[in-house]
């Protein structure tokens, strides 16, 4: 494709698929893909007029909300280089830093008049929002009322507690993300989430007229604590050499992210003192003072190849997909789990169906949306795990749901969302048993390899045979 060609096909690819995430909530592409498709525009033309805007428009219909102090986006990045460069060009402005986790939620503007909630605004376009007043107040922790008469805007991060979503509406929505934005925007009653299910986290508070006292962007996120708002956890990095401190920062996120109460997708580090940041000053896009630095997409597009059946301890027997080889979270991924049959049902899913998979948490990876029949495009440059190129015909067919026991051949019940092998006879299911028995009373030596020679050479039937073993 020509350049200027390629560039079009590029602005128009970032505002429609924008206009889905912002205004529809119903994003077709994940963030990675996104955010490739903003690089290369960027390097091929870094003053076209798609990069300069925040979002898109709110949509017709909407009661519009003028910002009085524009929401902009933060500059991006990946990597340690990332870092260490944001560090190298701002180092003149100060050498106090402010990190926070960037939390993956919808943005909201509070707008307090002496102590009151008065409104409250999506982000929108960056200049302009949308009204959102009624279903913020329903949000758990925005107070209507301050512990201070001041007029000001708070700005923060709308999220779902992670234990909500699953109890609530994992079978819903492919993720919490969605589900904040639909809450805040939709008219009472219709929407999938209850707004009251939501916590608002803050991140930044600005003042019409007159403002606190302080020096540094820290000492306003204590100053929100006061008044009865909670911002989103920070630290500070003041070394001499902060950038090492920041990179360690990432690490540390990284492991916690994990078992973290809501999603993060990355950390957001700022210039803590407000006086060098207005030095620093702004680009038509972001201010130079912060960088939004993102981890690796946990989520990614494949294809579904096939589906194997494996019967576990409990006898219930699931679905394990073999997918297109995909990096997800950085590790390959060639195998993922569909949990149950009522997963798949719930999917939709045929083989051949281009999929969108998840490692949160880094637990087993899985299929969360189905994203109807792959095209060959989608089976395009990829590579095993050992690097062999990937080659496969695409033929859409349903996913066959056994009868039989895929271990020991005997009928398989169906009890709820799941298929059951109810021999106690069944192998795998003695198999698995024995293995979760030694990992549970951590008896070193025995594992899966170990546990199938003994079941094979008939030396163990059950669990009490393992006490019955003895040196020959």
């Amino acid at each position: 494709m020509a350049g200027e060609e390629r560039i079009k096909y590029l602005a128009d690819a970032v505002r429609y698929h924008r206009e889905l995430y912002y205004n529809h909530s119903a994003p077709e592409i994940s963030d990675a893909e996104f955010d490739a498709l903003w690089d290369e525009l960027k390097d091929l033309d870094p003053n076209n007029a798609v990069l300069h805007e925040v979002g898109p428009e709110p949509l017709p219909g909407t009661e519009k909300v003028e910002h009085m102090f524009p929401m902009r986006s933060l500059d991006k990045g990946t990597s340690d280089d990332d870092i260490i460069h944001f560090v190298t060009q701002s180092t003149f402005g100060g050498k106090r830093y402010l990190a926070q986790p960037k939390l993956d939620g919808s943005a909201l503007s509070l707008e307090y008049v002496a102590g009151n909630l008065y409104r409250a605004a999506t982000r929108g376009s960056g200049e302009r929002g949308e009204d959102v007043t009624l279903n913020a107040k329903l949000v758990a922790n925005v107070p209507t009322r301050l512990n201070s008469p001041v007029d000001c805007h708070v700005r923060g991060e709308v999220v779902m507690p992670l234990a909500v979503f699953e109890e609530k509406y994992r079978d819903i929505s492919p993720n919490p993300r969605n589900l904040c934005s639909g809450a805040l925007r939709q008219k009472h009653g219709d929407g999938k989430a209850d707004a009251s299910d939501l916590v608002f986290c803050a991140y930044d508070v600005k003042f019409p007229n007159e403002s606190p006292d302080t020096v540094n962007d820290s000492e306003l996120l204590s100053w929100l604590q006061g008044v009865g708002i909670e911002p989103a956890p920070w630290e500070i990095f003041s070394s001499e050499t902060p950038q090492k401190e920041m990179i360690e920062y990432t690490s540390k996120w990284g492991a916690k992210r994990a078992t973290y109460e809501y999603e993060i997708d990355g950390i957001v580090f700022k210039l803590d003192n407000l006086e060098q940041r207005e030095n620093l000053g702004m680009t038509a896009h972001h201010p130079r003072w912060a960088l939004a630095w993102k981890f690796p997409s946990q989520e990614a597009h494949s294809v579904l190849l096939g589906v194997d059946w494996q019967t576990g301890r409990t006898g219930a027997v699931t679905p394990v997909a073999r997918i297109a080889p995909q990096m997800v979270g950085g590790v390959t991924v060639e195998n993922v789990t569909l949990h149950n049959v009522g997963e798949v049902e719930r999917l939709g899913i045929k083989i051949g169906d281009k999929v969108k998979i998840t490692r949160r948490g880094d637990v087993i990876p899985k299929i969360i949306e189905n994203l109807g029949e792959a095209s060959l495009s989608d089976m395009q440059n990829r590579y095993h795990a050992d690097g062999r190129k990937f080659s496969a015909e695409l033929s859409v067919q349903r996913i066959q749901i056994p009868k039989d026991c895929p271990a020991c051949g005997r009928n398989l019940v169906m009890k709820g969302a799941f298929l059951r092998c109810m021999s106690l006879e069944c192998d795998a299911r003695t198999a698995r048993a024995l293995t979760y028995w030694c990992r549970t009373l951590e008896m070193d030596g025995i594992g899966e390899k170990l546990i199938e020679a003994l079941l094979d050479n008939g030396l163990v039937k059950t669990i009490a045979d393992l006490y019955r073993l003895s040196h020959s």
